[in-house]
Protein backbone atom coordinates (compact mmCIF):
# COMPACT_ATOMS: atom_id res chain seq x y z
CA UNK A 1 0.00 0.00 0.00
CA UNK A 2 1.09 3.46 -1.04
CA UNK A 3 1.78 6.39 1.32
CA UNK A 4 -0.48 9.13 -0.15
CA UNK A 5 0.32 12.99 0.15
CA UNK A 6 -0.93 14.95 2.78
CA UNK A 7 -3.78 17.26 1.89
CA UNK A 8 -2.58 20.18 3.73
CA UNK A 9 0.94 21.30 4.21
CA UNK A 10 2.54 24.20 6.45
CA UNK A 11 4.83 25.55 4.27
CA UNK A 12 8.35 26.74 5.38
CA UNK A 13 8.63 31.17 6.14
CA UNK A 14 5.13 31.36 5.99
CA UNK A 15 3.57 34.47 6.65
CA UNK A 16 2.03 35.23 10.52
CA UNK A 17 -0.91 36.77 11.63
CA UNK A 18 -1.78 36.69 15.33
CA UNK A 19 -4.95 35.18 16.01
CA UNK A 20 -8.69 37.15 17.94
CA UNK A 21 -9.76 34.92 20.04
CA UNK A 22 -12.92 36.86 21.23
CA UNK A 23 -14.12 37.18 17.23
CA UNK A 24 -13.54 32.77 16.68
CA UNK A 25 -16.63 30.38 16.31
CA UNK A 26 -14.62 27.60 18.26
CA UNK A 27 -18.30 25.79 18.62
CA UNK A 28 -18.29 23.56 21.32
CA UNK A 29 -14.98 22.26 22.31
CA UNK A 30 -12.58 22.34 24.99
CA UNK A 31 -9.46 23.02 22.39
CA UNK A 32 -7.73 26.22 22.36
CA UNK A 33 -6.87 28.49 19.11
CA UNK A 34 -3.22 28.63 17.62
CA UNK A 35 -1.70 31.68 18.55
CA UNK A 36 -1.27 32.94 15.11
CA UNK A 37 -2.53 31.83 11.50
CA UNK A 38 0.14 31.23 8.97
CA UNK A 39 -0.09 30.26 5.07
CA UNK A 40 -0.95 26.34 4.20
CA UNK A 41 -0.70 24.53 1.25
CA UNK A 42 -3.35 22.51 -0.26
CA UNK A 43 -4.63 20.52 -3.29
CA UNK A 44 -8.18 21.38 -4.32
CA UNK A 45 -10.47 18.11 -3.96
CA UNK A 46 -12.02 19.15 -7.20
CA UNK A 47 -8.97 20.16 -9.88
CA UNK A 48 -5.98 18.40 -8.24
CA UNK A 49 -4.27 21.76 -8.03
CA UNK A 50 -2.08 22.79 -5.57
CA UNK A 51 -2.94 26.17 -3.60
CA UNK A 52 -2.37 28.08 -1.13
CA UNK A 53 -5.04 29.69 1.96
CA UNK A 54 -3.11 32.63 2.72
CA UNK A 55 -3.17 33.95 6.73
CA UNK A 56 -4.98 37.02 5.53
CA UNK A 57 -7.97 34.99 4.38
CA UNK A 58 -7.87 32.62 6.76
CA UNK A 59 -8.26 35.33 9.57
CA UNK A 60 -10.82 37.02 7.04
CA UNK A 61 -12.78 33.82 7.58
CA UNK A 62 -12.57 33.00 10.95
CA UNK A 63 -12.70 36.63 12.30
CA UNK A 64 -14.71 38.35 10.07
CA UNK A 65 -17.30 36.11 8.19
CA UNK A 66 -17.66 33.95 11.27
CA UNK A 67 -16.41 30.68 9.52
CA UNK A 68 -16.66 27.83 11.86
CA UNK A 69 -12.85 27.60 13.28
CA UNK A 70 -12.15 24.01 12.46
CA UNK A 71 -13.79 24.07 8.62
CA UNK A 72 -10.76 24.28 6.45
CA UNK A 73 -10.20 25.56 2.41
CA UNK A 74 -10.77 21.99 0.50
CA UNK A 75 -11.59 23.54 -3.01
CA UNK A 76 -9.26 26.80 -4.65
CA UNK A 77 -11.22 29.51 -6.40
CA UNK A 78 -12.59 28.63 -9.33
CA UNK A 79 -13.89 25.18 -8.35
CA UNK A 80 -15.23 27.29 -4.97
CA UNK A 81 -17.49 29.17 -7.77
CA UNK A 82 -18.04 26.27 -9.93
CA UNK A 83 -19.50 24.40 -6.18
CA UNK A 84 -21.78 27.40 -5.26
CA UNK A 85 -22.99 27.70 -9.40
CA UNK A 86 -24.14 24.09 -9.46
CA UNK A 87 -25.76 24.68 -5.65
CA UNK A 88 -27.54 27.75 -7.00
CA UNK A 89 -28.60 25.60 -10.02
CA UNK A 90 -29.84 22.56 -8.04
CA UNK A 91 -32.11 24.63 -5.31
CA UNK A 92 -33.35 26.76 -8.71
CA UNK A 93 -34.73 23.54 -10.60
CA UNK A 94 -35.39 21.79 -6.97
CA UNK A 95 -38.48 24.75 -6.21
CA UNK A 96 -39.28 24.91 -9.41
CA UNK A 97 -40.14 21.37 -9.39
CA UNK A 98 -41.66 22.39 -6.23
CA UNK A 99 -44.27 25.30 -7.25
CA UNK A 100 -45.24 22.87 -10.45
CA UNK A 101 -46.55 20.37 -7.72
CA UNK A 102 -48.33 23.10 -6.07
CA UNK A 103 -49.87 24.06 -9.34
CA UNK A 104 -51.42 20.53 -9.88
Amino acid sequence: MGMSKPIRKKPKNSTRLLVDESKLNMGNTYSSPPDYYYDIQFMCVDCGIEQKWSAEQQKWWYEEAGGYFFSTAIRCRSCREKERNRKAQSRKTHLEGFHKLGDS
